[in-house]
């Protein structure tokens, strides 16, 4: 494909021969769909000069490949039968007049084409937003100390007074830590944790998540709050049961591995089991008196927000649901839609998507979230109809041009 395109506007798309014969008749398909592969920032260009080649309704045959040459040739007839120039500059301006009509049409044509597109053919996606945009330490008394790391490891020791962050830094607390000292880490959207807590259990906290919690566990249980997503590999205690509590459900353990979803944006709560048991009950004066549902290893539970209804899948694939700790994301027939749900919520973006992409499109595969967003989307591109463009803290998605 010649490099001058790389420096086309819309204008210089919508009169060029080679573009219009593609546009028209299917010509150099190949080529063109691998130059706009390559060249994502011109998609919304190239998507409404097609649109204007198209309106425009041009007769591919005046459009083929050796019309200049027979231009050319017409006028080396007038000029070797000796005819007046004034043949010639008539022959001439009928051709600049041609064009000048074509470059009058797509003028008139481009306000309306471009912001009609832009109205009404994109949609930003709705993700729930994160009340902070700083990662974040709060302690039981107000003291708030900010994470940088875009992975943050935390670690308390048995007394909750002393805090471990990173490799570099010790934070030691000197008021009381007991059943009242409660501490919270705040994780936007772009950032992850880890956390040790001072019973010894681990917390994966994932990106757009909030974890409150004792710095000091005492009494008959081990009481945490969850709001986003977390894996929890409980320390064993038979005495103290682990609770995770949420708006809607209390999952409690003595000693297990499992990951829970709870993000404000999602219709549902879910649990996955890896090892070990839990139970899980619903809140609420009505749910008192009712009997938990008991999970055993590689069972989820989802517990829908709407219909306030439970229900328990077995033998899942509990990999699929716990590799985001491992900095990957896989999906197995999952929509585009919560596909780029969840890579805006890891890389704190917002995706704005033209109407015609289509978001309940199934797709199975793995992404190394390690990898830049551009690394990412790429992949998604490559298995999908849609094509890209990232500017700043937003992802423009088009369909693919067949």
């Amino acid at each position: 494909m010649d490099k001058k395109y790389i420096k086309y506007t819309i204008e210089d798309f919508a009169q060029d021969v080679h573009f219009i014969n593609w546009v028209n008749k299917g010509m150099d398909q190949k080529e063109w769909e691998n130059f706009v592969l390559e060249n994502p920032n011109l998609s919304k260009d190239i998507s409404t000069a097609r649109k204007i080649v198209s309106a425009l309704r041009y007769d591919t045959r005046e459009f083929q490949d050796d019309s200049y040459d027979r231009y050319k040739n017409i006028e080396i007839f007038y000029h070797l039968h000796h005819q007046s120039k004034r043949s010639l500059r008539i022959l001439r301006f009928m051709r600049y007049a041609a064009l000048f009509v074509l470059v009058l049409s797509i003028g008139a044509a481009l306000p309306f084409i471009y912001f009609t597109q832009i109205r009404d053919q994109f949609t930003e996606l709705r993700t729930s937003s994160s009340d902070y945009h700083q990662a974040k330490l709060i302690l039981s008394g107000g003291e708030e100390i900010l994470l940088k790391e875009k992975q943050t490891d935390l670690q308390f020791n048995a007394d909750g007074n002393q805090i471990k962050i990173d490799q570099d830094s010790i934070v030691s607390y000197n008021r009381k830590t007991d059943a009242e000292a409660m501490a919270q880490v705040v994780i936007p959207y772009g950032r992850r944790s880890n956390i040790l807590l001072s019973d010894g259990t681990r917390v994966w906290l994932n990106a757009g998540s909030t974890l409150l919690f004792p710095q000091k566990f005492s009494g008959k249980n081990r009481k945490v709050f969850l709001k986003g997503e977390a894996y929890f590999k409980v320390f064993k205690n038979k005495d103290i049961p682990f609770i995770v509590n949420s708006d809607q459900m209390n999952v409690t353990v003595h000693g297990t591995e499992f990951n829970m979803s709870n993000y404000d944006s999602d219709n549902e709560l879910e649990v996955v089991l890896v090892e070990g048991a839990v139970s899980l009950k619903e809140n609420g004066v009505k749910n008192f008196l009712a009997k938990g549902i008991q999970l055993e290893p590689s069972q989820k539970a989802n517990f829908n927000k709407l219909e306030n209804k439970m229900s328990v899948e077995s033998n899942v694939d509990v990999a699929y649901y716990i590799s985001w700790k491992e900095g990957l994301l896989e999906f197995n027939h999952e929509s585009i839609l919560n596909v780029f749900k969840r890579l805006s919520r890891f890389y704190n973006v917002r995706f704005v998507t033209e109407s015609s992409v289509e978001m309940n499109r199934k797709i199975s595969g793995k992404l190394d979230l390690k990898e830049s967003l551009e690394a990412v989307m790429k992949v998604v591109s490559d298995a999908t109809p849609i094509t890209f463009r990232i500017d700043q803290d937003k992802v423009f998605v088009n369909s693919k041009i067949n």
